[in-house]
């Protein structure tokens, strides 16, 4: 299957500028000291910077600066300790919000985030205590709002007047925090945790109200319901969600879940088969599908989905287990022992806070790409999969970054989060034919041959010549035992190949360069294709078929030492033995793999011809 490299389109910029820094991001990145920057940037700027580009630990050094320079301005120690909750230091970022607001006890930003640290710290009650006091301190901020565009508390006009416009007085306030939802989600995500749904349900809805991500407050709205086993309201309400928000893979998800525990096993099996097809990197979703099939003893069923969870997640305890049973088609009888489904993905939150970039993000992103390459070239893999791990965390908008992300995991053969990037990939650009090239390339390692074929599909929907492509598709026709398919597709290969080119490696990077792959020539696809025919041929007995597309990749790759073999083979049994002896000999010059069998099989044919024969 096809294996590519590729790099996010860089911006054009100044050359001497991107290559500074380019170089300034790589310092940051290993850790280096002593580090400068333009000599007219005040400590804030300059920390600003090194949020940008991820270097927290310089970046907390900038912001005590800029502190200690102006310890009365705002929002500093709010930023810094940001710094510190992206390093992992949630003490010290505690410390610095709370130094935060006994200067400044109206700061939003500083509650906001206070909460996230908390929530994100599993520290949901102080999380909640933070929320309520934003809520305070925000009904203070929207009457100075309402004051500042003259409204006068002392009248009762205007009271009136502002409570009728109360969330235009709010939406002043919210154009100044971009994460000015967040608290409200995490006060219903506290209540529904506590069982006081009312209260959940009113904080998700106002969460929504005040720009929230509407799909993710709908879930836990959909869930309220679920915790009440009030199975057909939870029905409802997705149904009505997808006429609004559009198919999601969690309504498909919580949809299945409802009518499972309606007993309509049917409905439940096509909820969940939506929402692999839409999110097919949330292993619950498989784990789900697979143990209604287990429960309803369709063991065969069970095993195949269980066995594409493990080639995704490998310590995978409970789909083990489940697989160890169902492999010996072993039922549990008691209806309580039953495996049960679950709705995790509900309750493993990942809130959604925004942070503002100072520096061009287009620039941000090319730069993070860069260096990300430039590490793998220096065989620094794992730095490079953490740096773009750790940005896409902050910013996930970029295409190119979750591709490149995904490869990086592919190569590390961690196919569950390989799957989880490149498809993310597909949903920011529609049309990234190689994100859809690697979705299929990871399908076909775990043996999910149908998604596999919906992906190679794809890849030749957006472009209906790219003979890899057609490549791709006859291996999985092939491994579908679809030999016909499999035979037509690899000819469309040969025929919508463009050119040959040989496999090397880029060895110098120019200096002049901008777009920089790690694999500049890739193999003729050709090749790849006549390989596969000459194969297919040979395993149906049809020989001359097989020995024309043999010669066929010596033509294209004369240094391959396999066809050599086949072709000396093929020429044995048709007992021709002076082009038998000639491939063989050819082979023994370019290959040592099977070098003791070749001369055993040499041995045997040149007897044969110094007793007379040319043929047997």
């Amino acid at each position: 299957m096809k294996f590519k490299q590729k790099i996010a389109n860089i911006a054009t910029t100044q050359k001497a500028k991107f290559i500074s820094l380019l170089i300034l991001l790589i310092i940051f990145f290993l850790g280096g000291n002593n580090l400068s920057l333009e000599a007219e940037e005040t400590p804030r700027e300059k920390a600003e910077s090194c949020m940008d580009f991820l270097n927290y630990e310089e970046a907390v050094h900038y912001y005590t600066q800029a502190i200690e320079d102006n310890p009365d301005q705002k929002d500093l120690r709010v930023s810094q300790g940001y710094a510190y909750f992206r390093l992992g230091k949630y003490e010290d970022a505690v410390k610095v919000l709370k130094e935060e607001l006994a200067l400044f006890p109206d700061n939003l930003n500083a509650f906001i985030l206070l909460s996230y640290v908390y929530f994100n710290k599993e520290k949901l009650k102080e999380a909640e205590n933070i929320c309520q006091e934003f809520s305070t301190i925000l009904k203070k901020a929207v009457r100075e709002e309402a004051k500042k565009k003259g409204l006068d508390f002392s009248r009762q006009e205007d009271r009136k007047e502002f409570e009728s416009n109360y969330e235009y007085f709010v939406d002043k306030v919210r154009n100044n925090n971009p994460n000015f939802s967040l608290p409200y989600f995490i006060l219903g995500f506290y209540h529904k945790k506590s069982r006081n749904f009312e209260k959940a349900a009113e904080n998700f809805n106002l969460a929504i109200q005040r720009g929230y991500n509407p799909v993710e407050c709908t879930v836990q709205l959909i869930d309220i319901e679920l915790i009440r086993e009030e199975w057909q309201e939870a029905l409802t309400k997705s149904q009505n969600t997808i006429q609004t928000e559009g198919s999601k893979s969690k309504f498909y998800f919580l949809m299945g879940y409802a009518y499972y525990h309606l007993g309509e096993i049917e409905k439940a099996l096509y909820c969940f088969e939506n929402a692999f097809k839409l999110k097919p990197h949330i292993v619950e979703t498989t784990k789900n599908l697979a143990k209604i099939y287990y429960n309803q003893e369709e063991f065969k069923k069970a095993t195949n989905l269980l066995k594409k969870i493990l080639s995704l997640v490998p310590y995978d305890y409970e789909a083990k287990f489940l697989l160890e049973r169902a492999s010996r088609e072993k039922s549990v009888q008691r209806k309580e022992n039953k495996p049960k489904l679950t709705k995790d993905i509900v309750n493993k939150v990942n809130l959604e806070y925004k942070y503002v970039f100072h520096t061009d993000i287009n620039r941000v992103i090319n730069i993070m790409n860069e260096s990300a390459l430039t590490l793998v070239r220096s065989g620094q893999l794992s730095k490079a999969t953490k740096l773009i791990r750790n940005f896409i965390e902050i910013n996930d908008l970029s295409p190119d970054l979750n591709y490149n992300l995904a490869h990086f995991y592919n190569m590390q053969n961690d196919l569950g989060k390989a799957l989880k990037y490149a498809w993310r990939a597909t949903e920011l650009r529609k049309n990234l034919r190689d994100a859809f090239d690697l979705v299929g390339n990871i399908f076909f390692k775990i043996q999910d041959y149908q998604s596999s074929l919906q992906a190679y599909r794809k890849v030749i929907n957006i472009d209906p010549r790219d003979a890899m492509g057609y490549y791709n598709l006859g291996c999985v026709y092939y491994a579908m035992e679809d030999f016909d398919e499999a035979e037509k597709r690899w000819k469309d290969a040969i025929r919508f190949e463009k050119g040959i080119k040989k496999i090397k490696e880029k060895d110098k990077i120019s200096d002049d360069e901008l777009d920089i792959s790690l694999i500049v020539f890739k193999p003729a696809v050709s090749l790849k294709a006549h390989k596969s025919l000459a194969r297919f041929y040979l395993n149906q007995n049809l020989m001359e078929k097989a020995l024309e597309h043999f010669k066929k990749t010596i033509e294209l790759a004369p240094a391959d030492p396999e066809p050599y073999y086949e072709l000396g083979k093929i020429y044995q049994v048709k007992k021709d033995i002076n082009n038998a002896i000639y491939y063989f000999e050819k082979y023994l010059y370019l290959g040592r793999k099977k070098e003791i069998e070749v001369k055993e099989l040499l041995k045997t044919l040149k007897e044969k011809k110094e007793d007379g024969h040319s043929k047997f």
